[in-house]
């Protein structure tokens, strides 16, 4: 036996998610802000275990936002989006046979 609550939950918790994901794309903390990176470093020039470890952290710099909240915060409203559609296609379905 489900109650009201239960049918309401997915689609609250969607909107807190998309809420969440909302918020986090305008705060961007400085402890997760990634460093800019370097000029690109050719492998000739690395010498050292300093000089490895400085190509290794501009070649992931690159490839990754420059704050990862931003990221998250757009994975958070793009499954809480997704939860609600489902969830309201489910309801448009009704279909008791659902095999999620």
């Amino acid at each position: 036996m489900t109650t009201r609550l239960d049918d309401y939950a997915p689609f609250l918790i969607g909107l807190a998610m998309v809420g969440v994901g909302l918020a986090a794309r305008q705060v961007e903390p400085e402890a997760l802000r990634l460093p800019k990176p370097g000029a690109k470093a050719r492998l000739r020039d690395v010498r050292s275990g300093r000089d490895a470890a400085r190509a290794a952290r501009d070649g992931l710099a690159g490839l990754l936002p420059s704050n990862l909240t931003r990221s998250v915060g757009r994975t958070m409203i793009l499954m809480g989006a997704a939860l609600i559609a489902v969830r309201a296609l489910d309801e448009l379905v009704d279909d008791d046979s659902a095999e999620y």
